[in-house]
């Protein structure tokens, strides 16, 4: 394959070859200092902006379920979550198309671009009728909760709801991307905001039955997010086949399937589709368990888990800029730059989230008293506002290490270094967090507090493997580009 603008050829791509995350080249001195605080907000800031809109939706989406009823927010976490949880091994596979992206753009291949994103999208195809079929197991689950018959009856129509546009998410990966892996994020941004805009609006007309809408409770929020969610890959595929990216990228004519690029997505992108769905996964056990205690302790974690989404998206947003940046660098053969870049996302990271979490040790009322519910009783949502917000000054520690959890797993995913995730995930998740969680509630019967309280053990020895890791320098040798014959 000739590599494009070649030696001895200064060809019109030659003029618009990008640098890391910009579309057309400035004068040097105008330039940002590679890896450093400037370039990375400028992909992070629209990423989390994009994700802060996503918290905001989420946010107020139970905040409407908790004026509705103490059952139906009792009743969204563990049935969106469970959702989630089975959704996110495509979507953490698809994610990967990002990855992909970002070291074919710094190795300046950018009809490879073009064809990882195809890669992603054909694996999207492959997972629908998996997320369709994976219906019932989800059912099944939560039938066996524990939870009252009245919250597995909301949980379970919720999660069904969920589940049918549940499709839209890996394409929504894999389609986001062609512009989140070449830097341009507020592509990405826009596509979010629509969707997510769509969805408050929607929320509130279906749950409440506003404008000749009919009152749906639980069942209008899940209607209201499996509609929307289309909403921002079409957009963005609209953007991807038009005629602005066929002279460079060819995002038309690379719609073939290519055998070893997909091989590529498959051999990194499986093991960060397993990582992502064992994290997400081991969440959901751990809330499933605390349904166990009670209403009032599930009604309280699940109020503290759409609280402490206001310092978690917005982070995700900085992991896929840091993703991103590793990658981009990676495939320009420096190093040096992309362990720059990791560090510059990680203060700006600890920034925002030390901020929020300052604030949930300090004055956690007044986030939880957001939810006091108009319809049960004061009494009842007293119990659950106490609860509440011992729970939220736990979070504030959990929220400073999943911030270094976060931002250093988004560098290793970057640099292709998805098994040694995976594997860390299972250990940490499956051996060192889910068992212990499930003695102390079934078992010795310690209740809630105990319970929050080996979350944040735990959360703070993944941050700290996963900070080891990074630092131990050995994603430095890997090169995924080089190493599958497809650079040029």
């Amino acid at each position: 394959m000739k590599r494009w603008g070649g030696a001895g050829h200064k060809t019109a791509e030659a003029h618009l070859r990008e640098p890391p995350c910009e579309s057309v080249a400035r004068a040097e001195i105008s330039q940002p200092p590679p890896g450093g605080y400037r370039e990375v907000l400028r992909i992070a800031v629209p990423l989390i902006v994009s994700t802060a809109s996503l918290t905001v939706t989420l946010f107020v989406d139970r905040m409407f379920l908790s004026w509705y009823s103490l059952s139906a927010v009792a009743a969204a976490v563990p049935g969106g979550i469970t959702y989630f949880t089975i959704c996110s091994f495509f979507l953490g596979t698809a994610q990967y198309v990002n990855t992909l992206v970002a070291q074919h753009h710094g190795s300046n291949d950018k009809p490879a671009c073009a064809r990882a994103v195809w890669q992603g999208v054909w694996f999207s195809l492959l997972s629908f009728p998996c997320i369709l079929a994976a219906i019932p197991l989800g059912e099944a689950l939560l039938a066996r909760s524990g939870h009252g018959p009245e919250v597995v009856r909301l949980e379970t129509e919720y999660f069904s709801i969920l589940m049918l546009g549940g499709a839209a998410l890996p394409f929504n990966a894999a389609l986001a991307s062609f512009f989140s892996g070449r830097g341009k994020t507020r592509v990405v941004m826009w596509g979010n905001i629509l969707g997510n805009s769509a969805n408050v609006l929607l929320d509130y007309l279906l749950i409440f039955g506003h404008a000749g809408f009919p009152e749906m409770g639980i069942r209008g929020a899940a209607i209201a997010t499996a509609i929307t969610g289309v909403i921002p890959p079409v957009f963005w595929a609209c953007l991807f086949l038009s005629r602005k990216y066929q002279p460079l990228y060819q995002t038309r004519r690379q719609m073939c399937r290519d055998r070893r690029l997909f091989l590529l997505l498959l051999r990194y992108g499986v093991p960060s589709g397993v990582q992502f769905f064992l994290d997400v996964a081991s969440f959901t056990l751990f809330i499933i368990l605390i349904g166990r205690l009670g209403e009032a302790d599930l009604a309280a974690t699940n109020i503290v888990v759409s609280i402490q989404m206001l310092s978690f998206l917005p982070m995700v947003g900085m992991s896929i800029a840091t993703a991103t940046l590793v990658g981009e660098y990676i495939g320009r053969s420096d190093l040096r730059i992309a362990e720059k870049s990791v560090y510059s996302s990680l203060k700006l990271a600890l920034l925002y989230s030390g901020t929020l979490a300052a604030l949930y040790f300090v004055v956690p009322e007044i986030f939880v008293a957001l939810f006091r519910n108009r319809i049960e009783d004061v009494a009842g949502f007293a119990v659950v506002a106490e609860k509440g917000a011992l729970i939220l000054r736990l979070i504030a520690v959990f929220t400073v290490f999943d911030t270094i959890f976060i931002v250093f797993s988004g560098a290793l995913k970057g640099a292709g270094d998805t098994r040694f995730a995976m594997w860390a995930q299972i250990v940490a998740a499956w051996i060192f967090f889910v068992p212990p969680v499930y003695f102390i509630v079934e078992v010795f019967h310690m209740g809630l507090l105990t319970a929050w309280c080996w979350g944040v053990v735990y959360i703070v020895g993944l941050g700290t493997v996963f900070w080891g890791r990074f630092r131990s320098g050995r994603w430095k040798a890997i090169r995924m580009v080089e190493e599958s014959g497809l650079r040029a």
